[in-house]
């Protein structure tokens, strides 16, 4: 089965690709300024990525007549499918909390008539909850980081409140056999029955309202970026595939593997991205420890002696490509620059309320990030990394996560 249990942000496709995710990131951005100045289109799609636990994976599983549900372990070798409750018990029982959302969905979920396979989140079993927040009554539910509430005054609210399940789809899987399933992106909710005890949510942002259309001011913000791109392409394209390849190799004792990571260092710290000069001397110094600790792991000179021929190798790759080095740097800034773009607009047109739970009681926050989907079968996430990922590693959670 071609599975979707992973996506990647648009700005690490460069690293992940080298030149050919280079020119995809910006064929998404391309795609996303025309869709924010017309509109949208049937061929380009964004959803609202849903903060919710676990993955869940539903349908009529291939080959049989049952429904059945799972997390992302369907994929293991030895796959977990769940046809029954003893199913369930039988292949999840070490995490009780799980097993009570994976009955639920058994439950519930098969009065929507599911006659594929589908892929998405669970919002809340039982552990929705009436609050009162910014002074009206709301159906609460925090299935991960972020607090959803939804108002007195939607139309979701009754639905919400009846509802003993809830459940945003995202991705379909076709085909008549587990080994050749396709995932494409996207899942349409209008094709599924009516159920009072589950409400099923939409991760598919509809048409851009006028207030949500790109203004004169963003589109010259977004062409002054996609003009100084080219020279960047230019300087660092063969370095990027080099990294690319280099991170399909997963050595950790290799340039790519450690720039990816140490990128991600900067979110998880709640740091932007620094200018080159100062992440070339920081992920010098990082790559050189990191292979030290490496080398004094090991007990014999000839182990030590091939660690430290590949940190002496690393360090004069990075010192014979600084400019290469420079020059990703300023592209993958420039793309997180570009994709905040289009969050801020899209966080406009949310209709659900979206909080971070603190001491001192719910503080507004904008949606985990979005999804752009290109035929249905590309896609990438734009997320605001440094605040959803701060608040990822700090709010506190109340959530079961899916098995690995």
């Amino acid at each position: 089965m071609s599975k979707n249990t992973h996506l990647e942000h648009l700005e690490d496709s460069i690293l992940l690709d080298g030149k050919d995710g280079i020119t995809d990131a910006f064929k998404f951005l391309d795609l996303l300024a025309k869709t924010f100045t017309t509109g949208g289109s049937n061929a380009f799609k964004i959803t609202t990525k849903w903060d919710g636990a676990p993955a869940i994976f539903c349908g009529i599983y291939p080959g049989t007549d049952n429904f059945f549900v799972g997390t992302k372990s369907v994929f293991n070798k030895d796959a977990k499918i769940n046809y029954t409750d003893s199913d369930i018990e039988r292949n999840h029982g070490h995490a009780l909390g799980l097993v009570e959302k994976l009955k639920a969905s058994l439950k519930h979920l098969p009065a929507l008539g599911i006659t594929g396979v589908a892929q998405g989140d669970l919002l809340f079993t039982t552990d929705k909850r009436q609050k009162i927040i910014d002074g009206k009554n709301c159906i609460t539910f925090q299935p991960n980081t972020i607090t959803y509430a939804i108002p007195e005054d939607s139309d979701l609210y009754e639905k919400a409140k009846k509802a003993k399940l809830g459940v945003v789809f995202h991705t379909t899987y076709t085909g008549d056999d587990v080994s050749t399933m396709n995932a494409s992106f996207g899942f349409n909710i209008n094709q599924l029955k009516s159920s009072d005890d589950v409400l099923v949510l939409s991760a598919e942002t509809g048409t851009l309202g006028k207030d949500t259309l790109l203004t004169k001011a963003e589109k010259l913000k977004l062409g002054q970026i996609k003009t100084k791109a080219p020279a960047m392409v230019r300087n660092a394209g063969s370095f990027l595939d080099q990294v690319a390849e280099q991170i399909v190799a997963k050595d950790q004792l290799t340039i790519g593997p450690r720039l990816k990571i140490f990128f991600n260092a900067y979110v998880r710290q709640g740091k932007t991205v620094p200018t080159p000069d100062i992440f070339y001397r920081e992920f010098t110094n990082y790559f050189e420890t990191e292979c030290q600790k490496a080398v004094d792991k090991v007990k014999t000179p000839k182990a030590k002696a091939t660690k430290l021929k590949k940190m002496f190798d690393g360090l004069k790759f990075i010192e014979n490509n600084k400019g290469s080095l420079n020059s990703t740097v300023e592209l993958y800034k420039l793309l997180q620059e570009a994709k905040l773009v289009f969050i801020r607009k899209l966080e406009k047109g949310e209709k659900i309320g979206t909080y971070l739970k603190t001491e001192d009681g719910y503080e507004v926050t904008a949606p985990e990030g979005y999804v752009a989907i290109s035929e249905g079968t590309n896609a990438v996430k734009l997320v605001d990394r440094l605040s959803f990922s701060v608040a990822n590693f700090n709010v506190s959670k109340d959530w079961v996560s899916g098995d690995k």
